[in-house]
């Protein structure tokens, strides 16, 4: 009864292998009557189980110790929040101690070395400034935790050439914003880039004409100037007249 069972085992484990998915009946028939008349000993059978026990064994190890596929360049993962640096700040300027440099004097000094372009600078002033203040700064507004600072909001943090109190100077600032100008035009400043100045253009061409007009008039350089002193002409007293 036992050898029986084990050969039924046999067959069901080694029938599938063998047998191909599509077979002939009369290839099916003589397999099976090879069955039949086979005659299996004991160790024939326990050699045939061992053989199908170690193939089986074979493929779950391999299966188990296959390596992981490997994963490509993981997706950088984009913090939203920047992480702000640390650093002493100098006291925040307010009140009296603000110090302030009006549109005409800003005028006064960027216009002769801008020439044309002048009124758009002065425009991107107000955009970025707002209020002329040379010592105003945005601290705490930036995600990376630099400060704009002075008229033309320079952006400054630890380690920039300009100090943060040279850059609260007007004239200063004015000057590192005109080297900026000269390097890369008006492209260092967003509200150019985004067009937002634009909006404060009017009131500066109305300001530069109200300038203009009240400026002394010039006399111009090739007209002949009088310096001679007046000389004064005696007139002789008329002789009288004899008969």
């Amino acid at each position: 009864m036992t050898k029986r069972f084990v050969l039924v085992l046999l067959i069901a484990f080694t029938a599938p292998m063998v047998l191909p998915n599509v077979a002939s009946a009369q290839t099916q028939n003589k397999f099976v009557f090879e069955i039949k008349n086979l005659k299996l000993s004991t160790a024939d059978i326990s050699d045939a189980l061992n053989s199908v026990n170690n193939e089986s064994k074979l493929q779950t190890e391999t299966i188990v110790q296959a390596p992981a596929p490997i994963a490509g360049p993981a997706a950088p993962v984009v913090n939203s929040v920047a992480k702000k640096i640390s650093y002493t700040l100098p006291p925040k300027i307010t009140g009296d101690a603000r110090v302030y440099m009006q549109e005409p004097e800003i005028r006064a000094y960027v216009c002769p070395k801008l020439g044309d372009k002048c009124n758009i600078f002065i425009a991107i002033l107000k955009g970025e400034n707002g209020t002329h203040e040379c010592t105003r700064d945005n601290r705490g507004l930036n995600l990376n935790g630099s400060v704009d600072i002075g008229l033309a909001q320079i952006n400054w943090k630890p380690g920039s050439p300009h100090s943060f109190e040279n850059l609260q100077n007007c004239k200063y600032n004015l000057d590192v914003a005109l080297s900026m100008y000269a390097r890369r035009g008006f492209q260092p400043w967003y509200v150019y880039t985004q067009g937002s100045y634009k909006r404060h253009l009017a009131a500066v061409l109305a300001n530069a004409k109200a300038v203009i007009a009240e400026a002394p008039a010039v006399q111009p350089e090739n007209t002949p100037v009088n310096t001679a002193p007046e000389v004064a002409i005696a007139i002789p007293t008329p002789l009288p007249i004899s008969n």
